[in-house]
């Protein structure tokens, strides 16, 4: 058994200083705060997302740079192209060095129709195309990352650590105003099979000192998508946890920075949910 050799200060495991984190969808909520958090700590961070967000992405990366003195750069890239993500990657390697971290994030919605719609008015296309394409982006994509990263990774020889963004919706199906679900299954069926993947890839990938843990985040406070729900709705987002909030994106980044850390070497193929006690109800 190899010998682990710690900082002596625990605060210390947090720090990222020379490291390399990749965060994908970066130019959205999560990921942007969750990029910002490596800076933070001390990580060069790549800033990845679609290539009609590079300009968003850029500016993010400028941002981290000027304020935290790390390296930075964006990328764009569609992370369902096998190919593409592991040109992405050999890149970000060629550019910083080492990849050592990746925040997996990148997603999208589910469709607010049930299942048995069979034309999905609010993405004005029929209801299984629109589900195979969300399956696409939020799952197939994590797999197609989370491969590409830990390549990278086994050929450094130095390990590392991948994060999975899942979900509440993953554990449990969405509960809604009067007892309705709104929403299809294409987004809960996704995140549960993030979460698989998640420990069955962490049990292929740890004889090589890779660590894959996920987070599952609860109701989320989103401006561009919750200000336009109805007050009702809102409510229901609200109440229906212990803590009687939605969270703060903010309140994301410790659950990130700790599976992504030294501080969580014997933490392994695990889901932390984020989700002000929703799931206990």
């Amino acid at each position: 058994m190899a010998e682990l050799t710690f900082k002596e200060n625990v605060l210390d495991r947090f720090r990222f200083d020379g490291k390399t984190a990749v965060v994908t969808g970066a130019a959205g909520n999560i990921g942007y705060h969750t990029a910002l958090a490596f800076a933070q700590a001390g990580a060069n961070v790549a800033i990845v997302d679609l290539p009609q967000c590079i300009e968003r992405s850029q500016k993010h990366a400028d941002e981290f740079a000027e304020k935290y003195g790390v390296k930075t750069a964006a990328y764009g890239c569609n992370l369902t192209d096998d190919k593409a993500v592991k040109e992405m990657f050999d890149q970000i390697e060629k550019d910083f060095g080492s990849v050592d971290v990746v925040h997996n994030n990148a997603g999208v919605g589910g469709a607010l129709a049930p299942d048995i719609e069979e034309w999905d008015v609010e993405h004005n296309m029929p209801h299984l195309d629109h589900w195979k394409q969300v399956l696409d982006i939020n799952l197939v994509s994590i797999y197609i990352v989370a491969v590409a990263a830990a390549r990278v990774m086994i050929r450094e020889g130095h390990g590392g650590a991948i994060v999975n963004t899942g979900s509440i919706a993953g554990h449990i199906v969405n509960q809604a105003p009067m007892y309705q679900t709104l929403d299809d299954s294409s987004y809960g069926v996704a995140k549960a099979g993030v979460l698989f993947f998640t420990k069955h890839f962490a049990s292929q990938v740890i004889k090589y000192g890779i660590r894959v843990n996920s987070i599952s985040p609860g109701y989320c406070y989103s401006p561009g998508l919750h200000d336009g729900l109805s007050p009702e709705i809102l409510d229901c987002y609200q109440k229906t946890q212990p803590i009687m909030r939605m969270a703060r994106v903010e309140e994301l980044q410790g659950a990130v920075l700790y599976l992504a850390s030294d501080a969580a070497t014997y933490t392994v193929g695990q889901d932390l949910l984020v989700d002000g006690g929703h799931i206990i109800w």
